[in-house]
């Protein structure tokens, strides 16, 4: 069992606001908007510092002893999906209270959905299983936020 400390919820955060500033850009620069560069920059800081603070973690954090291969399957599973997680469903909320019930209710489905396969039913899965799934779910993000761009 994962311990929650303030190390795993910094690197869980710092790959969230990467992958948000990253979509952000992305949308800006496909309008022709030349702030999406910020953006983008912002994305490759944050994450640079996720992949920093993740290859220098304290001896005393619990994810010391998990991340001492460096496999990227186990990274998938324990990092990326729930800095997943949260952007699907912040955005499918922030979605649903502004009047887009329909896209809304979609980012959420998905994000309960990985939330689900991960995390509950596939909590006995072999890691690269979760891993794959959390791939899909990554390109299934980008493809829903590409198009439901509010």
């Amino acid at each position: 069992m994962l311990v929650l400390d303030f190390t795993y919820i910094t690197l869980v955060l710092m790959l969230s606001a990467s992958l948000f500033f990253l979509m952000v850009g992305i949308r800006s620069l496909k309008r022709d908007c030349y702030e999406g560069l910020l953006f983008v920059a912002l994305s490759a800081f944050f994450a640079v510092a996720h992949f920093f603070y993740l290859f220098n973690i304290p001896i005393d954090s619990p994810l010391s002893f998990i991340f001492t291969r460096g496999d990227l399957w186990v990274w998938l599973t324990i990092l990326f999906s729930p800095a997943l997680i949260i952007l699907f469903i912040s955005f499918g909320l922030v979605n649903f209270f502004l009047d887009y019930f329909r896209y809304g209710l979609i980012k959420i489905f998905f994000g309960l959905t990985l939330l689900c396969y991960v995390f509950m039913l596939g909590d006995a899965w072999a890691f690269d299983i979760r891993g794959i799934i959390t791939i899909l779910f990554g390109l299934i993000w980008f493809e829903v936020e590409m198009k439901t761009a509010t």
